[in-house]
């Protein structure tokens, strides 16, 4: 069950406590919002607020915070975690009539009585583009093919017929460890998959049957559908793992993306094995998949530029402090997000690039921002700083960079200064944002080279890079 898609799940709903008391409803999953389970009657009375209401301090320490259980047609069983009642309505006398649950992740397959409760393992996670960092060719070029029965092909008829059989060359079927690597806490492994012909006794000996298992027929027509699916499996070192302890493992995946991509990448499914069965994770992750619209391809870096080894030392390394992780994670989070405010804009990116200099680059308490900020920039090469037009205007860019900041986090900086078009903040907060970016590459690995390339043609990349310019229009000060 993919966690990018919308579902309504019938079925009774209980508390984990209290079995007996069983009310029916509907669980609908929406992947923006979550879960929210609309039941007939009411699990609490109207004076409870939670699902671990009315449970002794041992049963709430057993079955976790929230949790409420389910089960649905064909008897599969549903986990609700850390959920909360957010209202319910009551007949004339008192009694419940309808009650609502919210939730943001469910547990498809199994009752599991807390999300830290270790009971899974073999974690399978889907992630968008993810493919195309893999450099896996699977298809080749189509070829032009001669097939009995079919004359003179490749011409053109008088009456509108042209026939062009051809054979397309395909690599199907699974390829394990595509790419590598490992954190002290987990390992991680990217498959692939290719559509392929089904193999048997049957299909070997009747060589038609591997194309009708393939077709799909329509009142249209038939059609034959060739796709490719790619997952990483997770192993943490202490399995069976907790569900809150895999959401975590799966943070340096995300952030690959984020980085690989400059955008937001999200995952459209989390799978895990429990006590035999697969089950199914649905977590409301903040950035909704969406694995069947266009690929953009807009790729910075691939395992051929940064291995996935590399890259998850590099990411420890970086978060090798509690501050150092908060601030790695900071840097990553503002990959995506466009504040609506440009004073939240200027507060986020100047904090996230003062934490990163400090505590992931190791630039201890004693530096200014603006000996900060410079010595970021500082650390990209001279023609990156010349493509992104602040090799002549460093020490302009950082002081218009820590005013701003001053000026926003203390509602106006004691010394005015006047910019003549509120634009220019934002011009501020984007180049800030885009050099402590671009540092975070070179700390992973990534070529100069292919950051050069990346800022000339990638289609977010190119702009800020453009909007740096910018900085020679403020006034000098």
């Amino acid at each position: 069950m993919r966690m990018c898609d919308s579902h309504r799940l019938k079925g009774w709903w209980f508390l984990p406590n209290a079995p007996e008391v069983r009310r029916p409803g509907f669980l609908m999953w929406n992947p923006q919002s979550g879960a929210e389970l609309e039941l007939i009657g009411g699990l609490q009375g109207p004076g409870c607020d939670n699902a671990d209401a009315g449970l002794a301090g041992g049963e709430a320490a057993e079955f976790g915070e929230g949790t409420v259980y389910g089960e649905i047609d064909g008897g599969k069983r549903v986990t609700l975690w850390d959920a909360e009642r957010r209202r319910y309505t009551t007949d004339l006398v008192g009694e419940l009539r309808e009650e609502y649950w919210c939730s943001s992740w469910v547990c498809v397959g199994a009752h599991i009585s807390s999300a830290d409760q270790q009971s899974l393992s073999n974690f399978r996670v889907v992630v968008d583009d993810l493919y195309y960092l893999t450099n896996d060719s699977r298809f080749a070029a189509p070829r032009w093919a001669k097939i009995e029965g079919v004359e003179d092909a490749g011409e053109h008829k008088p009456d509108g017929s042209f026939l062009a059989p051809y054979v397309l060359p395909v690599v199907g079927g699974v390829r394990a460890d595509v790419a590598t690597g490992a954190t002290s806490s987990a390992s991680y492994s990217v498959f692939t998959n290719v559509t392929r012909p089904w193999i048997s006794e049957a299909t070997e000996a009747m060589p038609d049957l591997k194309l009708d298992f393939m077709i799909r027929r329509t009142r249209a027509g038939p059609s034959i559908t060739i796709g490719v699916d790619t997952w990483t499996r997770i192993e943490p070192t202490s399995s069976p793992a907790s569900a809150r302890d895999l959401l975590g493992e799966a943070q340096p995946l995300l952030a690959l993306m984020r980085l690989s991509t400059y955008g937001v990448c999200g995952a459209a499914s989390m799978s895990a094995v429990c006590d035999g069965n697969e089950v199914s994770l649905l977590s409301h992750l903040g950035s909704p998949s969406s694995p069947e619209s266009p690929a953009t391809a807009n790729v910075i870096f691939t395992f051929a530029d940064v291995s996935l080894e590399s890259f998850m030392r590099t990411w420890e390394r970086l978060g090798h402090t509690p501050q150092a992780r908060y601030a790695r994670d900071m840097t990553v989070g503002q990959i995506g997000h466009s504040p609506v405010m440009v004073e939240e804009h200027i507060s986020q990116v100047l904090g996230s690039a003062e934490g990163f200099q400090r505590w992931c680059l190791g630039g201890g308490k004693g530096p200014s921002l603006n000996q900060r900020l410079l010595d970021l920039l500082d650390r990209l090469s001279v023609p990156i700083q010349t493509q992104i037009g602040l090799d002549e205007r460093a020490e302009k860019w950082a002081t218009w960079a820590v005013w701003a900041r001053n000026n926003v986090d203390h509602g106006g900086a004691e010394k005015h200064r006047p910019v003549a078009d509120f634009y220019h903040f934002k011009v501020i907060a984007d180049s800030v944002r885009l050099v402590t970016y671009l540092v975070a590459l070179t700390e992973f690995g990534v070529d100069n080279e292919t950051i050069e390339e990346a800022l000339r043609n990638h289609p977010r990349l190119s702009v800020i890079a453009k909007r740096c310019s910018q900085i020679a229009d403020l006034p000098s000060v």
